[in-house]
């Protein structure tokens, strides 16, 4: 007969199944029945097992349960910083979604550093995932050598390579950027500057792309001005505050990802500008404080939700056909103008 004593621990030291069994006086395999919802256990045995639990603080230890079983459930996702709006609202619905799927998601940032980034790759293959999804900081996963060597499912978003042998899952940059530009140039507008972060991001190349191209279809290409805004909030008030300093505004701006929009909001309230009487501005991405803004402010609206499931749906098909050829897909942008918009000053 096993004791049923509470076992003694140093302070710190993690309860074990064993220890759970033995203040249980059951077997560990009939804890780790209880536990997993499996088989016909007493309801006696299985109270004794839920308060020997609830005793000794147990918790399942995920990277020993994943090496267990030989289906993998753990999903890594990496994001370059939690405090994006955007990335903040993807990370939810991958939760959701490895929920309705059956995996555990863990996911991690990489503060805008490949260093990080690769170190973080690195510390999530330890964990033995059955695939990554990984926002890269700069276009190509920092631990690509390693994701390859080891097989691992991934599915790059967000910031994508033109060549990987991953697959991709991007919106449409390029075409979703030169809307605005046309739409701009329908109102009137001719001096337009553009707000990227860095031309280093396959993603704001694009859009820069995109709008130069949509620039020179109306021939005033020679007008747009491109503003290096830099990685953050902090970055972006700064280039945008300098550039307001100058002089001379253009008379619509385009920012292409969300601090680049705020930065331009907090200049045109400092300077005493009115929107759009003075100054149209259009934001890619749509924060939901950009809709309630006096006037609410135009936007690129990047379907979060349908970008998650989709990058999911992709991950989902290469655990299952690992042998099958990367897939890239694009997912359409929308274009809402609101009352941020209107033709240039008289």
């Amino acid at each position: 007969m096993q004791s049923n004593e509470p076992p003694r621990k140093t302070p710190g030291e993690r309860a074990t199944i064993h220890d759970v069994a033995r203040l249980a006086n059951v077997s560990p395999a009939t804890v780790s029945k209880v536990l997993r919802g499996l088989g016909a256990v007493k309801a006696e045995s299985v109270a004794r097992i839920h308060a020997a639990v609830r005793e000794l603080g147990f918790r399942v230890d995920p990277l020993a349960a994943n090496l267990r079983r030989s289906r993998r459930s753990i999903v890594g996702l990496i994001v370059p910083d939690f405090r994006n709006p955007f990335f903040g609202s993807m990370v939810a619905h991958f939760e959701r979604l490895a929920e309705g799927s059956g995996y555990r998601l863990v996911t991690v940032s990489s503060a805008e550093k490949t260093e990080r980034e690769a170190a973080q790759t690195e510390a999530l293959l330890d964990w033995r995932v059955a695939g990554m999804i990984v926002v890269p900081t700069d276009g190509r996963p920092a631990a690509e050598a390693s994701l390859l060597d080891q097989k691992v499912a991934t599915v790059l978003l967000d910031r994508v390579p033109d060549e990987t042998g991953f697959d991709r899952v991007s919106v449409n940059n390029v075409e979703a950027s030169a809307a605005v530009i046309r739409e701009l140039v329908a109102r009137g507008h001719r001096r337009i500057l553009l707000g990227p972060s860095s031309l280093d991001l396959t993603n704001m190349r694009d859009r820069v792309d995109g709008a130069m191209a949509a620039a020179r279809q109306a021939d005033i290409v020679e007008d747009i001005e491109v503003l290096l805004c830099g990685p953050d909030v902090a970055s972006a008030m700064h280039a945008m505050a300098s550039r307001f300093d100058e002089g001379r505004l253009p008379t619509a701006i385009f920012t292409l990802y969300s601090p680049a929009t705020l930065a331009a909001l907090r200049e045109v309230e400092r300077r005493g500008l009115v929107m759009p009487r003075d100054l149209s501005v259009v934001g890619f991405d749509d924060i939901e404080w950009m809709q309630v803004t006096h006037p609410p402010i135009a936007a690129v609206i990047q379907p979060v939700q349908a970008i998650a499931e989709v990058a999911w749906a992709q991950l989902m098909q290469r655990l299952a056909e690992p042998g099958e050829s990367p897939r890239t897909v694009e997912v359409a942008c929308e274009l809402d103008l609101r009352g941020s918009v209107a033709g240039p000053p008289a």
